[in-house]
């Protein structure tokens, strides 16, 4: 089968793996009933949706009907990836077993969003279950609302079974699951025993652990915490909060990988992305790119450094610490993810000792941009022994091409896309090898066509603007590693004559 992976040699080859893609690779890789029902019984995301009854009709089924039933009935856990945050929420509290009263109470609460509206859930559910409230709040952290990266797909399953036949394209999976807003439960106070959730990423260690793949760890500071978790915080509080999760985070993964190792005898766990996307991705009204925590919060680099300390002294044998950014194609902003990089290690010696370069791009990324960017890469590993990493590769159609591919009369056609990606591919390529740059890591983000990030932001910017009503308007943006909706033979293995036509112009 076709695939767009880049001819460079690099020390690791990893790939993107979402909880849910997880899950259902996991569903997928069930061997007998008896392995799918243990699944289902185990999984938070399933709970209350199967019965006793169910399981036992299981039990009795086809094993590949009674998979391809727990795929599509985990697809239906979640709601579209444009619902609106009242739907999302409404979609997690019918899961609890709540009454309607007691629903409309805890909504009416959680608008806040802030330290009072949680604490004010939490002790209202334990008047009123006082014996099962934990496990309520649990719940609550554990399950997963909202669609990411087309999840709830039609006919997904049978997609999902090439990606597993490729799985061993991979010797590392890129894991998600350890962010701050996954693992800190904002409704448990911070002494309770699981105010620190690693459930999550627990399954996804566990999953690579019956794979044989070693894990990269992502990530202990991104952007996107502070929206759930920062809310009327103090910077003072922020620190606390970021500095005990960061202690709880390490502490996790110690124990992980002195107590789990692969065949050759390795630890699970082999880096850890522990900053994640500082930069701001556009510029200030002064012109310039700036640190977001600072803006925001006041937090400044040597303050973050101090959050990092029980990292840099408790670091675990063998794991790399790495900071990725994306848009390092970008002089300008490239040079202040310099200047960041260069910060933190004067403030904290050694502490990052890999840089990544998400190396997100599209069919319009000119080869000048790269050729600097892996020109400066280079210069940073000779002169101060950084490693260098690609952490999230994938390229694909910006919004403005995906516009003329659409309609009654489309400008571009995906087959002329798809040549020009190899011819792209083979030119990035040369480009990294001609820079004498020494990856030790190489990872793609978007590993198909359907499971693909680019097509769920670039259909519901397209939505947002009004350009198109509906999501199938937009089948494709030539993202996937794995190009599965390329050629008819494909077609045959995944979609219904239906879709063939939907799709009639790739």
């Amino acid at each position: 089968m076709d695939s767009f992976c880049l001819n460079i040699d690099a020390n690791s080859i990893g790939g993107y793996f979402s909880s849910e893609q997880l899950d259902l690779l996991s569903i997928v890789q069930c061997q007998t009933q008896e392995e799918l029902i243990s699944f289902v019984c185990q999984c938070e995301q399933l709970k209350g949706e199967f019965s006793i009854e169910n399981l036992q009709n299981l039990a009795t089924k086809d094993l590949e009907a009674a998979k391809k039933e727990v795929f599509e009935k985990y697809q239906k856990t979640f709601v579209p990836h444009d619902s609106k945050k009242i739907d999302i929420l409404n979609n997690t509290l019918k899961r609890l077993g709540l009454n309607q009263e007691e629903i409309i109470t805890i909504k009416n609460a959680y608008a806040g969003r802030d330290t009072r509206s949680t604490t004010f859930i939490r002790e209202y559910l334990k008047s009123q279950y006082p014996n099962s409230y934990l496990d309520i709040l649990k719940q609550v952290q554990r399950f997963i609302s909202l669609e990411r990266d087309q999840v709830t797909a039609p006919h997904l399953y049978n997609e999902f079974v090439l990606l597993n036949e490729r799985l061993s394209t991979f010797d590392t999976l890129l894991i998600g699951s350890g962010e701050p807003e996954t693992v800190i439960n904002p409704f448990l106070e911070p002494d309770n025993q699981d105010h620190f959730d690693f459930y999550l990423a627990k399954r996804g260690l566990d999953f690579a652990l019956r794979n044989n793949k070693h894990i990269r760890f992502h990530s202990l500071l991104t952007r996107g915490a502070n929206e759930s978790l920062f809310v009327g915080k103090t910077k003072e509080e922020i620190l606390e909060i970021l500095t005990s999760y960061v202690k709880a985070s390490i502490d996790f993964i110690n124990e992980y990988n002195a107590t789990h190792c692969l065949a050759d005898g390795t630890p699970v766990i082999q880096s850890i992305d522990l900053f994640n996307e500082i930069v701001s991705f556009d510029e200030n009204r002064q012109g310039e790119y700036e640190n977001i925590w600072e803006t925001k919060y006041g937090i400044s680099i040597p303050d973050l450094c101090r959050v990092f300390e029980y990292a840099r002294v408790h670091k675990p044998e063998g794991v790399s610490y790495l900071y990725n950014e994306p848009f390092l194609e970008n002089t300008k902003r490239r040079r202040k993810v310099f200047e960041v990089l260069q910060s933190i290690n004067s403030t904290s010696n050694g502490l990052i000792d890999t840089l990544g370069s998400q190396t997100h791009i599209t069919f319009e990324t000119e080869y000048e941009k790269i050729q600097e960017c892996f020109q400066d890469f280079k210069f940073l590993q000779d002169t101060q022994g950084m490693k260098i990493q690609i952490t999230e590769f994938d390229l694909s159609l910006s919004e403005a091409e995906t516009l003329q591919t659409i309609g009654k009369n489309p400008q571009l056609f995906y087959e002329q896309k798809y040549n020009e990606k190899r011819e792209k591919i083979d030119g990035i390529s040369s480009i990294i090898r001609s820079s004498g740059i020494r990856l030790s890591g190489l990872s793609y983000w978007s590993l198909t066509d359907s499971i693909d990030f680019n097509l769920e932001r670039i259909r519901s910017s397209l939505l947002q603007k009004g350009i198109i009503t509906d999501i199938e308007q937009v089948p494709n943006v030539c993202g996937g590693m794995i190009p599965t909706l390329r050629n008819s033979y494909l077609y045959d293995a995944i979609y219904s004559d239906y879709d063939k036509e939907t799709y009639k112009r790739l």
